[in-house]
């Protein structure tokens, strides 16, 4: 597994709360994209 994949498995549990069903890169890529982000916490 490289890096890249373990980010991106990271910031899928994090925006899903559960791990993705496949790890596919380009797909996980899209469907976080399409994802609101959460607003950065004020400091």
């Amino acid at each position: 597994m490289t890096d890249d994949e373990r980010e991106l498995i990271d910031r899928w549990i994090l925006a899903f709360c559960e791990p993705p069903p496949l790890v596919d890169v380009e797909l996980m890529r899209r469907l976080l994209a399409e994802r609101p982000q959460p607003e950065e916490a004020a400091p």
